[in-house]
């Protein structure tokens, strides 16, 4: 049996292709400002218009919150697991870039281009790629069943995220907006805290 007969059976059955293809990340830094500009910018909003007050999405917004939860939690899991494909396929002698080209040709039968190292390295590796595909298949699963969300509803919020450059937008101001939300919700508890203390320490000041 060839090696190319090898690649082609170990590519077909081995080589998985996952629905959630990219990495969606959103800008986390429009979160981290400067107390002083958050006041501001807070102002400024009190006294504009809500800019998304006529745009209308699909899907409510504690939906859209929960998908954003569970997405960056899906794409730290697919970047982790890149990472560690990445090393086992160095491990073998093949970049991950490679041992993607190698799965992609086989497919399609086109293997000339590959040298009969690279096609042996490539069968020994991709079974263990396999695995660590499915486990991380499964834990995406069970990330998104722990944010309350079924498969198809995830599916759903990704298809319209990727194609829908507002909504992208608009989810990425409900996080911040919620960011921003919780921080001032921190900072009422902590100074109601330091009231309370205050009041604590001048009522044992006067029992003394």
């Amino acid at each position: 049996m060839s090696l190319t007969k090898i690649n082609l059976s170990a590519a077909s059955k081995y080589f998985m292709v996952f629905f959630i293809s990219m990495m969606l990340m959103l800008p986390f830094s429009l979160m981290a400002q400067e107390e002083q500009q958050e006041q501001e910018e807070q102002e400024e909003k009190e006294e504009e218009e809500d800019p998304w007050a006529d745009v209308e999405f699909p899907f409510e917004d504690e939906k859209l919150l929960t998908f954003f939860d569970a997405n960056q939690e899906i794409s730290q899991l697919q970047r982790d697991t890149r990472e560690e494909m990445a090393e086992l396929t160095e491990e073998h002698g093949l970049s991950y870039e490679r041992f993607q080209q190698i799965a992609q040709a086989a497919q399609i039968g086109q293997m000339d281009a590959f040298s009969s190292e690279e096609v042996e390295a490539f069968n020994e590796v991709a079974p263990k790629v396999t695995e660590m595909q499915r486990n991380m298949q499964g834990t995406m699963q069970l990330i998104i069943q722990e944010h309350e969300m079924d498969m198809d509803d995830y599916r759903s919020v990704l298809d319209e995220f990727r194609q829908d450059e507002k909504l992208r937008e608009y989810v990425s101001h409900l996080a911040r907006e919620r960011a921003r939300e919780k921080i001032l919700e921190e900072r009422r508890r902590e100074a109601e805290k330091e009231l309370e203390e205050k009041k604590q320490q001048e009522q044992n000041e006067q029992n003394q």
